[in-house]
């Protein structure tokens, strides 16, 4: 009798602390700065190119993160603000203030792949990392040496995510 208690009792407190609970987030994504790294290198022409990887958590609680290349239709068309889900902008220091950017070759924006989790618990947390060149030479010096990305996404339903800012770029 008390051995079968006892068994109970131990079965009873195995299934308990195997059940963890599922962690609710919003279904807002959002994004927090994880690691910045900046690289010189030269391209295949032996120019000099200037490469940062922009790395930042982000965490969704339904998941509904990125786009397939066909989702081009609706608000993802190519003249869409949504086509990029994922815009990235410079901020140069200019004193204490960060200015934005305005006259750079072309804007950095980019599509991210869909991410959503396969199975029952669609809470997306996961890692992202956005590489940027900067290409220059002697007659075209780079726009700016010391900036701040400040960067943002949209899910599939439009949700706009928190603006986050990177550490210091300092080339």
């Amino acid at each position: 009798m008390l051995k079968n208690r006892l068994i109970l009792l131990l079965a009873v407190f195995v299934l308990a602390s195997a059940c963890k609970k599922i962690e609710s987030y919003p279904d807002e994504p959002s994004l927090s700065f994880k690691e910045l790294i900046v690289k010189d290198s030269v391209d295949i022409l032996n120019n000099p190119v200037k490469y940062v990887k922009l790395t930042f958590t982000l965490i969704d609680g339904n998941g509904d993160v990125g786009l397939d290349n066909s989702d081009t239709l609706g608000p993802f068309h190519l003249d869409s603000a949504f086509y990029y889900n994922l815009i990235v902008r410079e901020h140069e220091k200019i004193g204490n203030d960060f200015i934005e950017v305005t006259d750079v070759e072309f804007p950095r924006n980019y599509r991210v792949p869909n991410l959503t989790p396969t199975g029952q618990n669609k809470t997306l947390i996961a890692d992202i990392s956005v590489e940027i060149e900067y290409r220059y030479s002697d007659v075209n010096p780079l726009p700016f040496n010391n900036f701040k990305y400040f960067y943002y996404l949209y899910d599939r339903e439009l949700n706009k995510s928190n603006t986050d800012t990177s550490t210091l770029v300092v080339f």
